[in-house]
């Protein structure tokens, strides 16, 4: 069963390449020496990289305390969400399903190995409470397709506890900088790795400012788009208000296929709206049954108490919780199925 972990890190590098005296930084009383931990992870994507381009990264690691599969997704600089899997031979279901909306028919496959000798420190308060955790890495990596090629390098890493005060990270930055520590030119050891062996697939440049009518129609159905597939794994993990945002991008496509068919060719769009529409149609049935069960429960609470008799409101929360729990299967079945992954290459092509 896989879970989720909220990963707070910065990543860093020096010339000397140590990690010089943290002890002081705000509430850390202690640094405490936590020994030298192996980590071997595969990285998969598939064959043009398309996890990478999102800043994706998709692991099997043994070592250290959290062997098994990783998959972790950005939420903001320096802030991933980071979901495990039990360690297998094969990568879990529930780890690809994660990733259906990016790689579609394409079968990730082995890309990286980085193997890591991991020095670790706990920064620790005065009652011995962890703060963070600060690492030397010792990182060999190999490229496992194309030419391939192997490079090492060394950087520190510092993971906030859970929980923690991201503020705390800004104090420790401070004291890095003051011994010439520097923030990583990468965003991860994967993105690192990848630059270093000349196989990274850089994302398209930036598409010129629009300038005619269909320029804009075109960037706004590219930004729809790019929302249904980023919001793919919320919706899978029942994130709150991710099927909200999934169907509002769905509607705002569709509208706008709609409304400007003047500048567009109707006989490709055209199409591409019906399935918009069917799409919009069973985000919906979720959304469609609560607030069906909302207004039963409220037009039933109306009733004068002589009324309101017999099993009604048993019957009624019954039918709502049963509803309610069908809702995660029939939106991941959507999701999977060949006819919306079609979609999304239709839009990719529009």
């Amino acid at each position: 069963m896989a879970e989720t972990k909220r990963e707070i890190e910065r990543k860093y590098e020096s010339d000397e390449g140590g990690l010089p005296d943290l002890t002081g930084i705000g509430s850390v009383a202690a640094v405490l020496d936590k020994g030298l931990v192996e980590l071997d992870a595969t990285y998969y994507d598939t064959a043009d990289q398309r996890l990478a381009a999102a800043s994706l990264t998709l692991r099997r690691r043994t070592g250290g305390s959290d062997a098994g599969w990783h998959l972790k997704l950005p939420v903001a600089p320096g802030v991933r969400d980071e979901i495990r899997a039990p360690l297998s031979d094969t990568l879990p279901e529930e780890l690809a399903a994660l990733v259906r909306s990016r790689v579609r028919e394409a079968r990730p496959v082995p890309l990286v190995r980085l193997r890591s000798a991991r020095d670790v420190r706990h920064l620790v308060d005065a009652d011995g409470a962890l703060l963070a955790e600060a690492s030397v890495d010792a990182v060999t990596a190999e490229r496992l397709t194309g030419a391939g090629g192997t490079v090492q390098w060394t950087e520190i890493e510092v993971e906030l506890a859970d929980g923690g005060d991201p503020a705390f990270l800004d104090q420790v930055e401070k004291r890095l900088a003051r011994a010439g520590v520097r923030p990583s030119a990468s965003p991860s050891k994967l993105a690192r790795a990848l630059e270093l062996t000349g196989g990274l697939r850089r994302p398209p440049a930036a598409r010129a400012e629009p300038v005619t009518a269909g320029d804009h129609v075109l960037a706004y159905l590219r930004a729809q788009r790019d929302a249904l597939v980023a919001l793919d794994p919320a919706v899978r993990l029942d994130t709150p208000d991710a099927v909200h945002r999934m169907r509002v991008a769905t509607r705002r496509a569709r509208s706008t296929l709609r409304t400007f068919r003047t500048v567009l060719d109707r006989a490709v769009t055209e199409p591409v709206a019906a399935e918009l529409k069917w799409l919009a149609g069973e985000l919906g049935v979720d959304r469609d049954q609560e607030v069906l069960a909302e207004r039963l429960t409220s037009a039933l609470d109306a009733l004068p108490p002589a009324l309101a008799t017999g099993r009604i409101q048993k019957r009624l929360t019954s039918w709502a919780r049963a509803e309610g729990a069908a809702a995660p299967a029939h939106l991941t079945g959507v999701l999977d199925s060949p006819r919306h992954l079609a979609l999304l290459n239709t839009l990719d092509a529009l």
